[in-house]
């Protein structure tokens, strides 16, 4: 049977080190705000947020949400935009997305403060992240996974990952995170013809591609005996009740040597690795 590797354990890590320079700002009269920006209210964030704001709470970090109605104008959205950009006491801002159609992120890509861009949205830390840069802020559930590995205490040099999934969100940066720690990745996603044979000899293997099921244990045949599983994906059940991984934990966990699960795993470090990063956000602005 695989070990079970909780997020709870990650994330309360990392929390420590939040807390000690939280109160170094504080002391500096210095604070760290986040603000969300949602456009009408999509229940596929509803989970993420709740686990934000738990974590928020905890650690005693301001938070605010604004909310913009469905229908608006892209002209409206920028403009609300603008105004949490230029607003001195936000620190962090996150932007729900994808946005409802027609409207973009562009304008909010381009023009975001890179010290307020906590969620690697913009052009300036997605192009850091890109290049292998160390000192930029990435994408907050990318980032999430390097830590379960750190965690682990796992030299990623010499080391194969497959990582499935494409996403400008998780899949492609992680891809370039991971090279730049000397792994050797290779990237699947859901139009990828044999999986399979692509996680053959896998060390790690990363699931970003939200898609219910998506790896089953008869596709770990031959991985290796002590490969570590991360499910990144959100999905809902089956049955409607809850939410679930791309993996197919029942068939999965006795081929793995190390597992995540959903929930339970990767979501809980996420929020508290965005945590970390509007209080980074403060820090510079000091």
């Amino acid at each position: 049977m695989a070990q079970i590797v909780k997020g709870a354990d990650v994330a309360a890590k990392l929390r420590e080190n939040i807390k000690e320079r939280l109160e170094a700002l504080r002391a500096k009269g210095r604070d760290a705000k986040l603000s969300v920006l949602s456009v009408g209210d999509d229940p596929a964030n509803a989970s993420y947020e709740r686990g934000i704001i738990k974590v928020f709470t905890t650690l005693g970090i301001a938070y605010e949400k604004v909310v913009l109605e469905g229908n608006c104008t892209q002209a409206e959205f920028d403009k609300k935009f603008t105004e949490i950009n230029e607003d001195p006491s936000v620190t962090g801002i996150l932007v729900f997305r994808p946005l409802p159609k027609p409207l973009s992120v562009e304008f909010a890509a381009r023009t975001i403060d890179p010290d307020k861009d906590i969620d690697c949205m913009g052009y300036y830390n997605q192009a850091s992240t890109a290049m292998g840069s160390k000192d930029c802020f990435y994408p907050c559930t990318a980032e999430a996974v390097l830590k379960f590995i750190e965690f682990e205490e796992i030299d990623l040099a010499f080391k194969n990952v497959v990582v499935i999934g494409r996403s400008t969100v998780v899949g492609r940066p992680l891809v370039s995170m991971l090279i730049s720690r000397n792994a050797t990745v290779t990237c699947c996603h859901t139009k990828t013809a044999d999986i399979t044979d692509r996680i053959s000899n896998a060390d790690i293997v990363v699931t970003a591609a939200g898609s219910r099921g998506l790896l089953k244990g008869d596709m770990m045949k031959n991985a290796k005996k002590d490969c570590f599983c991360i499910d990144v994906g959100i999905n809902m059940r089956e049955d409607g009740q809850g939410i679930c991984g791309d993996i197919e934990f029942e068939s999965v966990e006795p081929l793995a040597g190390k597992i995540t699960t959903v929930p339970g795993g990767v979501g809980s470090v996420t929020s508290t690795l965005l945590a970390e990063h509007v209080v980074r956000g403060a820090e510079l602005k000091l």
